[in-house]
């Protein structure tokens, strides 16, 4: 199987290729605001590269987010019009997982920036005792709490349950994060910067292994997880109301 994995759902611009169980090739760039610029030339210099066309894939995955609402249409959208033109399958993964799924640790919180003081976060389990379904055990990776919004402040309540359990915390704020978990006598470690942002190889192995279980999705229903209106939409309201 040859697989474009496809991410804009944070600063960084994310493009894998891979065929098989070999990775042929990634990207991690942190263009912070020219995905829609970037990421289509880089796409086509990946395939000059290999000497490869659009027609030679067989599957997409691309990341969901959440993340910025401009970034996510950019990748969807491409995935999609891929998808449609080609007849190949899609899959689309949520970010914080793609964070997640790179890491070897018992119990982890992936996390990014939802501003003032938030963050957006799913926890995983990689312990076996809480697999339960099939694709937790082939992907040994479970969503204890599944992608939501919080107060950094707010976290140590969450995760009460799990303060005698080492947890690794990913992504955005980690600092932070640290200091308020670590002053409630959890027991906390941080991932390496370089581990810190979602990386387009594991978005790419994570869809091969999707497609190849049989989850795909529909590219008309295929829609990115925002997790809160749009700066726009939360403007209209403040001034109009309703």
């Amino acid at each position: 199987m040859l697989i474009l994995g496809i991410d804009t759902s944070t600063d960084f611009l994310a493009l894998s290729l891979m065929e098989d169980d070999k990775i042929k090739a990634e990207y991690n760039l942190s263009l912070k605001r020219q995905h829609s610029e970037k990421l289509l030339p880089l796409i086509d210099e990946l395939f000059k590269t290999f000497e490869l066309k659009a027609k030679d894939l067989d599957a997409i995955a691309v990341a969901t987010g959440p993340g910025s609402f401009t970034g996510l249409r950019i990748a969807i959208t491409t995935a999609k019009m891929l998808g449609r033109i080609f007849s190949i399958p899609v899959k689309g993964i949520s970010t914080l997982e793609i964070m997640a799924a790179g890491q070897r640790a018992n119990y982890i919180l992936a996390m990014l920036d939802a501003k003032r003081n938030r963050v957006y976060y799913s926890f995983y389990s990689r312990k076996t005792d809480d697999f339960q379904t099939e694709l937790d055990k082939k992907f040994k990776l479970k969503e204890i709490y599944k992608a939501s919004s919080i107060e950094i402040n707010n976290l140590a309540e969450l995760l009460s349950d799990y303060k005698a359990e080492e947890i690794l915390l990913i992504g955005d704020k980690t600092d932070k994060t640290a200091e308020i978990l670590r002053n409630s006598n959890f027991n906390i470690l941080k991932a390496e910067a370089e581990n810190n942002y979602p990386r387009a190889a594991v978005l790419a192995r994570l869809g091969r292994d999707y497609i190849s279980a049989g989850q795909r999705d529909d590219i008309y229903q295929l829609k990115p997880t925002y997790l809160k209106k749009p700066q726009a939409e939360l403007n209209w309201q403040q001034k109009y109301g309703g």
